[in-house]
């Protein structure tokens, strides 16, 4: 009898340890579904049309990379009733979120649905239109592209007057970091950013640039070259002063973002030179190894470290700078070629 009892028990044992095992197991594959099927915090604008049937609708989900298993989409939207309560509209997600909260966020009113957009200082605008595709406010970046001539805003913001009207805007579309509405048009996303030039770039400011007689367009396309430059903070001013020392003594500026803004396309809008022999013969009115004085614009959008560097530069006698070889992305200065030619070959034993 008790033998009986011992392997009754044992059978129970067993029982019990299938079913925790089961359990744990259901578990797992629906924490596993629940999850997204990309890294989290990315925004991705989702776009419901009226009528679209939830097969369809979990099938795009799946290719946006939002959800791992269209079929347990579908099976949890129809277990929770929510395919009749699904509305038609334009919704941000974001990848990461669960199931459950797309199911939700998709069956409550889209209203008034905003993106956060990341513009880097030093980017130029290309980078900013192709941003502005990729988190789905705008579909093509030439739309983007398409509204930055001067010509449109100078009426409005008169520290472009000194731009051709045909000229772009690089150089005043200040970086941040921006709430934009999903359907926000090229124009109202130009304005905001003009408009925090503008904020962030004051007149009294601007009027620095008469400390170093030159207008101030020409100390932002400086503030540019300086952005791109400069790895190390506390280096912009002394790197603006290089450059300002070369102007002063008819030097060409010879700075290599220039050829970079000159080569950039889509591919990459920041080209490595190091298969460029001979910088000087990259054709292109922006390329400072081949044109003395400043190039016609701005490279790219700097920062506002950068534009009061450039507004308020180290006083120094340095005509050269070489990157060291440390990976620090520091440099070391040179009041002579001489001096240059020493630099370059300790720091990369050229």
């Amino acid at each position: 009898m008790l033998r009986v009892m011992i392997q009754g028990l044992k059978i129970a044992v067993v029982f019990v340890l299938a079913a925790v095992i089961v359990v744990a197991a259901q578990r797992a594959l629906v924490t596993q579904l629940e999850a997204s099927a990309s890294p989290a915090g990315q925004p991705v604008v989702f776009q419901v049309e009226p009528d679209e049937s939830v097969d369809s609708i979990a099938e795009r989900l799946h290719e946006a990379g939002l959800i791992r298993s269209p079929t347990y989409f579908k099976l949890r939207v129809r277990l929770s009733n929510a395919d009749t309560r699904i509305r038609a509209g334009r919704f941000v997600l974001y990848t990461g979120m669960s199931v459950n909260q797309i199911i939700q966020t998709l069956t409550t009113a889209p209203g008034v649905q905003t993106v956060r957009v990341r513009f880097l200082e030093g980017w130029r605008a290309e980078q900013y239109a192709d941003e502005l595709v990729r988190v789905g406010i705008l579909s093509d970046p030439q739309q983007f592209l398409e509204v930055l001539d001067a010509g449109r805003w100078q009426a409005r913001y008169p520290f472009l007057a000194d731009l051709l009207p045909n000229q772009r805007i690089e150089g005043f579309l200040f970086p941040d970091t921006y709430e934009f509405r999903t359907d926000a048009t090229p124009e109202e996303i130009v304005r905001t950013l003009l408009d925090t030039f503008d904020q962030r770039v004051p007149a009294e400011m601007r009027a620095q640039a008469e400390q170093l007689g030159r207008p101030f367009y020409q100390v932002l396309i400086i503030a540019s070259i300086v952005e791109r430059e400069a790895a190390v903070p506390e280096e912009r001013p002394v790197i603006a002063s290089v450059f300002y020392n070369r102007l002063r003594e008819n030097m060409p500026l010879q700075a290599d973002p220039t050829v970079q803004y000159a080569l950039g396309s889509k591919d990459n809008w920041w080209p490595s030179l190091a298969s460029v022999p001979d910088l000087a013969t990259v054709d292109s009115p922006y390329n400072t190894y081949r044109t003395a004085g400043l190039p016609p614009g701005p490279i790219c959008n700097p920062g506002l470290a950068a534009i009061e560097a450039a507004l308020s530069p180290a006083q120094t006698d340095y005509l050269y700078f070489v990157t060291r070889g440390d990976g620090s992305g520091a440099h070391v200065f040179a009041r002579t070629y001489e001096e240059h030619v020493r630099n370059i070959r300790e720091q990369h034993g050229g």
